[in-house]
């Protein structure tokens, strides 16, 4: 398999297109299940295609980029999981190509190949929630097209344009996830260290990305939600609790594969290979990446395996390295074949929980379970007044309260009239059909508005769902 990726033909994307399709397709036909995440996502595509503004009508911090995608595919496709897999899988394959083609016309390697863009794929198989459309997803795509630049700039071009094209993909990288500004440090030390770029052609790189964030807060400040832009995108990297899917424990089990993996390649290409000055460049600059791509992990605010995408173009990087110093054939496809290997498995195991591994690692806090509620949310608009989004299956977003953190500023704090004053707009405005309240707020919440609560009656069956009584319209 390795040899066969060694030749440098562009038509071998098309047989990973097929690999990922062999892969991906079986799976999705005996089920792959759906992410807490991915009810989020479906959520606001929904809302901001029913005419909602994001942050002002909406209140979490998915990126707007994000967002503005998963309304398309809302008004494209409906609530499709299936649209957004596909498209995850689209993206991919074009990540793979833009990841060997930088590689490739920067001569990071010794030969003319396509092993990085293979290894790539293998990688983007570490957990079953690569297989959505994250945002991190997303952003890795323009993210990629930054680095293309920077390797270009390393290899002495130093046409201008190249660094405000640079700034501009970290500037969308950015609105679609907003961790993605690490790059730009990452971008910045590198054309310090490794060029001789002058101080002109930094600024426009700067340029470049600032006047994309620029023209976002335009657009918010046009709909008069720029401060609350900032303070649910821009603000939530530093002051937002994480919602931690895994342990660390768990994480690190996850983790454990592909970075012993990575661990191993690295000092091999390190101690084996004889590169050229402008190779070693290339390689110091991935490992900062690959730095840089962990410390975002952590400074994401969902917990969860698909973050490792962030690491993924490191590990191609490095495996592939390696892969090409062996000289033997057998030795190169037997390495080759146990590497794929061990990546499938290490998404297969804790997915399908065989051989127990789900005692030590699982995924049951990611998974989006089945809601008791399900009958009677089951198309309705519906308030969850909690961190358990997966309640909102089969239901549609009422009022901006989708994340909790967000919200109990507000819903915990009525005692203070600008609080009560924007919630009682919030719900008059969009009043929800049913109300599920996890937190035991809604009664002092119809204590303060009683017009609000002569509206709804508790559930037969649930004591902490309430239901929005029938209107004189809907009765006749």
């Amino acid at each position: 398999m390795l040899s066969f990726f060694k030749i440098n033909d562009p038509y071998r994307l098309a047989i990973i297109l097929l690999l990922i399709l062999a892969i991906r397709l079986p799976l999705f036909y005996f089920g792959v299940p759906i992410i807490i995440p991915e009810v989020k996502w479906m959520l606001i595509g929904e809302a901001l295609a029913n005419g909602k503004d994001m942050y002002k009508d909406i209140w979490d911090f998915t990126g707007p980029l994000s967002a503005g995608f998963y309304s398309l595919l809302h008004l494209t496709f409906g609530k499709s999981i299936a649209a957004y897999r596909a498209i995850s899988m689209l993206l991919v394959i074009i990540q793979c190509g833009i990841f060997n083609n930088l590689l490739l016309s920067n001569k990071a390697y010794n030969q003319n190949t396509y092993v990085p863009a293979f290894m790539y794929m293998i990688f983007m198989h570490m957990s079953f929630d690569f297989f959505t459309l994250s945002p991190v997803l997303m952003g890795m795509t323009f993210a990629l097209l930054a680095v293309n630049n920077l390797f270009q700039r390393m290899d002495n071009t130093t046409r201008d344009e190249l660094f405000v094209q640079m700034g501009f993909y970290l500037g969308i990288a950015t609105l679609f996830y907003l961790p993605f500004f690490l790059y730009f440090i990452v971008i910045i030390l590198s054309l310090l260290i490794y060029t001789g770029s002058i101080f002109r052609r930094m600024l426009l790189m700067v340029y470049g990305y600032l006047i994309v964030l620029i023209l976002a807060a335009l657009y918010y400040f046009w709909f008069d939600s720029l401060s609350i832009f900032r303070i649910l995108y821009a603000e939530s990297a530093f002051f937002l609790d994480s919602f931690d899917y895994f342990s660390w424990k768990e994480y690190l089990g996850l983790s454990a594969i592909p970075l012993a993996i990575f661990i191993v390649a690295y000092f091999k290409t390190k101690t084996v290979g004889r590169y050229i000055n402008a190779q070693i460049k290339i390689q110091n600059v991935m490992l900062m990446f690959m730095s840089m791509g962990i410390l975002a992990v952590l400074l994401s605010k969902e917990f969860s395996t698909y973050q490792l995408i962030y690491i993924v173009p490191g590990l191609a990087f490095y495996t592939s390295h390696y892969l090409l110093l062996l000289k033997r054939w057998i030795v190169a496809e037997t390495i080759t074949s146990i590497i794929c290997g061990l990546i499938l498995l290490n998404m297969l195991f804790p997915l399908k929980e065989w051989l127990f591994v789900n005692e030590f690692v699982s995924y049951d806090n990611l998974i989006a379970k089945e809601s008791p509620y399900k009958q009677i949310t089951s198309e309705k608009e519906v308030l969850v007044i909690g961190d358990h989004i997966e309640l909102y299956q089969g239901a549609s977003l009422a009022t901006p309260y989708l994340n909790w953190q967000f919200s109990q500023k507000h819903l915990e704090n009525l005692e203070y009239y600008d609080n009560l004053t924007e919630t009682f707009i919030n719900f008059s405005n969009d009043l929800p059909e049913i109300i599920i309240d996890e937190k035991g707020v809604a009664e002092k919440l119809f204590d303060k508005m009683p017009t609000i609560a002569i509206k709804y009656s508790r559930h037969n069956s649930f004591d902490h769902v309430y239901v929005l009584k029938a209107r004189k319209k809907d009765r006749q």
